[in-house]
């Protein structure tokens, strides 16, 4: 199981760990960066797309691993010619399900702790890297929906 804890509250840096080993660190940034990571060695980079919520997982050489389509309520993973379904099974985004081949929940991606400051993942059968690459997916959904909502409010409140 893989367990993300942004280090510091205000910062939007978390550090990685699956089943309490440490394994990599990664910061959510702004404009088409979503994540940069690096696991086993290897550079990874999570790349989002601002007006259609598209992500996608680049390796170091900058060739596309995996995709996401529009991530919203449902939303689906493509890596390898296989499509992943996610679904959002609670309220405000707080848990995903990944749904298998029979059309049962194969694993969550659930967000924890005070304020959402972590989030865990139970995706056996993927790859660790795609793995990641959906927790990431999951906090920057998080992100961008408190962007809106900051956005919104200033626009309500008048400034």
């Amino acid at each position: 199981m893989l367990h993300a804890k942004r280090i510091h509250l205000p910062s939007q840096k978390y550090e990685l760990t699956e089943d309490g080993r440490a394994l990599t660190a990664f910061s959510l940034r702004g404009g088409h960066i979503g994540a940069r990571f690096t696991l086993r060695g290897a550079d990874y980079l999570v790349r989002t797309h601002r007006f259609s919520g598209v992500h996608e997982l680049l390796d170091a050489d900058g060739t596309v691993v995996a995709a996401t389509d529009r991530v919203r309520r449902s939303w689906n993973m493509t890596c390898s010619g296989r499509v992943i379904p996610f679904r959002q099974t609670v309220a405000a985004g707080r848990e995903y399900t990944m749904i298998g081949d029979a059309g049962e929940p194969a694993g969550t991606i659930r967000r924890t702790g005070h304020v959402h400051s972590e989030a865990a993942a139970d995706l056996p059968g993927l790859e660790l890297v795609l793995q990641v690459f959906a927790l990431v997916v999951v906090l920057l959904r998080r992100r961008r929906k408190q962007a809106a909502a900051a956005v919104r409010s200033a626009s309500l409140a008048g400034g």
